[in-house]
């Protein structure tokens, strides 16, 4: 009776002065819930946000067992594994996943049970993007029939990483081996984060840039063009991560060196919630029509493949 009679007074309490019910808890994202309000990639890049360049030729220096900033904690990721996530093989060219039209070829990276990890690190290899994302796609050619599809580019270099990698024995997880996906930000970056290994992780997002242009079906200006490669901000080892693949990129493809980016504030999603080191690499402008015929030729996408192992190869070597 007492009891009643004390939340009887402070009920009155709340109703005169504030306070009410206790809010609802805010439900978890879903993997598949569209993130609207963070960018994805340079492409997204609007002209009033601030921009740090640096020049991939600069020495860092990473002091032993020095701590690194290298996520943001405030978006609330769920860690725990998503129900879609593929189950685990070795990276031997198997899918990861139950073999249907929707997954293409490429190995989860990682040693299967009982296997001893091979390499110094797990390479978390990311294609950026999936078929059903709007947009991320050239103008039409003058043939009236070709485009190029951003997916696609993602994933035939990954895919041409991934064999490279079979190779040499170094261990990589394909994030997203399906291709009926949309951007699937949340996803992937649940998928790398939840993923096992003995191996410390880092995490590689490839893509393929846009410039600002009158409309999807125009060409952006042909002196935009070139490679560049995004870290996490203030983070040494996304920094130095970032200009080893820059560095190779450039030299291996002889494209414009748009060197190293970051973002002060609202970071690319991939970036800012992979809880390890994280870069993403920017391959030539789609939109640019010169450059875009390039980017669609088997010597060029062979060449930035390459690029992306030689640095792999050189960080498996000597470490960050």
């Amino acid at each position: 009776m007492f009891k009643k009679f004390l939340d009887a007074i402070g009920n009155l309490f709340k109703s005169l002065f504030g306070g009410g019910t206790d809010p609802q808890p805010k439900p978890k994202p879903k993997p598949n819930d569209p993130i609207t309000d963070i960018p994805q990639d340079g492409s997204e890049i609007t002209p009033d946000t601030i921009i740090i360049v640096a020049d991939e030729t600069e020495n860092v220096i990473i002091k032993p067992d020095e701590k690194d900033i290298e996520f943001d904690d405030d978006l609330g990721v769920d860690e725990n594994i998503p129900s879609t996530i593929p189950d685990d093989n070795n990276s031997s060219g198997d899918s990861g996943t139950d073999g249907s039209d929707n997954e293409e070829e490429g190995g989860s990276g990682g040693p299967v049970e009982g296997e001893v990890p091979q390499g110094r690190f797990l390479w978390c290899l990311d294609n950026g993007h999936g078929q059903f994302t709007k947009g991320k796609r050239s103008p039409v050619f003058d043939d009236g029939v070709t485009q190029f599809l951003e997916y696609e580019f993602n994933r035939d270099i990954v895919r041409r990483i991934m064999a490279q990698l079979d190779e040499h024995g170094i261990s990589y997880y394909n994030v997203v081996p399906e291709v009926e996906v949309d951007d699937f930000l949340r996803e992937r970056v649940d998928r790398a984060n939840a993923k096992k290994s003995e191996l410390p992780k880092l995490f590689i997002s490839v893509h393929s840039n846009a410039a600002s242009a009158r409309s999807s079906k125009h060409w952006a200006s042909a002196s935009i063009s070139g490679i560049e490669t995004w870290y996490f901000h203030n983070s040494k080892k996304g920094r130095k991560v970032a200009s080893i693949f820059q560095k190779h990129l450039v030299d291996q493809t002889g494209l414009k060196n748009r060197h190293l980016k970051s973002r002060p504030e609202s970071q690319f999603y991939v970036l800012r919630k992979t809880k390890m080191t994280a870069v993403l690499t920017e391959n030539g402008f789609y939109n640019n029509e010169v450059e875009a015929a390039k980017l669609m030729t088997d010597e060029m996408r062979q060449k930035i493949a390459d690029a992306h192992v030689v640095a792999i190869l050189e960080i498996e070597k000597n470490g960050i």
